[in-house]
């Protein structure tokens, strides 16, 4: 039971950039979030994207049976 790629290239990709403008507006520009809490919540949620969206694979997506992942 590995961990097989269930994420499109097109899917990747929009993660890794939405990740990484929520990393920026979490950790590094907080002034577009005014909520200390929430400005850490949007960080995280964006690091986890890119990591997802590097390794291409999203356990939520097995977990609700999903794949956007085509092979051919």
């Amino acid at each position: 039971m590995g961990s097989r790629r269930n994420l499109s290239r097109l899917d990747q990709v929009l993660r890794i950039g939405v990740g990484l403008v929520l990393i920026y507006f979490g950790f590094i520009d907080t002034s577009l979030i005014g909520d200390t809490y929430l400005a850490i919540a949007a960080g995280v949620f964006g690091s986890v994207n890119v990591v997802v969206g590097t390794g291409g694979y999203c356990p939520l997506y097995r977990v609700a049976g999903i794949s956007t992942y085509s092979s051919g």
